[in-house]
């Protein structure tokens, strides 16, 4: 009987002694997954930036006693309104309104003249691709309208209208809700001539 008891004890002793040794071998439960955080669920987005225009030297200097050897290329500060589809498809409008003035000289000494953008307004859809990590490159396809504005030796020339179909590509980074993009369009239409627009935006998502 004795020999029993002891034998009990042992076998029970051993048992607790090994419990810990199992439990520190026995692999961690993995953690519940989580589900990722989905930003900008309302799909709207706005922000603002400024284009610079870059206008046909013949057609900017039409009706004026002047010849321009480099393209006028003034500026605009822009706000931009959007919504996105889903990562590839947006719609965006855009309006401003005039910023840098293009200055020139026909005497050699300070500026003669000025070139402005007024009033520009415009409408894009917009197709992205995304790239590794936050970049992505761009295109896009709307309609522009503006008015140019000139000054010549003091005397106001008639207005030039920016009036037509746009197409451009860019390229972009996204960090969170912002995202800032480098774009340029080539716009053709109206009295101006054909031209392009180099654009710089930072935009919020919502």
């Amino acid at each position: 009987m004795k020999l029993i008891s002891l034998l009990a004890v042992a076998t029970a002793i051993g048992g607790v002694a090994a419990a810990p040794a199992f439990a520190q071998d026995a692999p961690a439960p993995a953690p519940a997954p989580v589900e990722p955080e989905k930003p900008h669920a309302s799909g709207f987005y706005a922000g603002g930036g400024i284009n610079l225009y870059f206008l046909d030297r013949d057609a900017a200097a039409g009706g004026m006693p002047i010849v321009f050897e480099d393209q006028p290329s003034p500026g605009a500060f822009m706000g931009r309104l959007g919504y996105a589809f889903n990562e590839n498809f947006a719609v965006e409008v855009e309006a401003g309104i005039g910023g840098a003035r293009s200055q020139f000289t026909t005497s050699g000494g300070g500026a003669d003249g000025e070139i402005g953008i007024e009033t520009p307004v415009g409408a894009h859809l917009v197709v992205s691709m995304p790239l590794n990590g936050n970049g992505y490159i761009m295109g896009k396809a709307g309609y522009v309208t503006a008015k140019v504005s000139r000054e010549y030796l003091g005397f106001d020339y008639e207005d030039l209208d920016i009036n037509g179909p746009t197409f451009g590509v860019g390229a972009g980074l996204r960090s969170g809700p912002w995202d800032y993009r480098f774009e340029y369009s080539f716009m053709s239409g109206g009295d101006s001539g054909d031209g392009g627009v180099l654009g710089m935006f930072v935009m919020h998502h919502f």
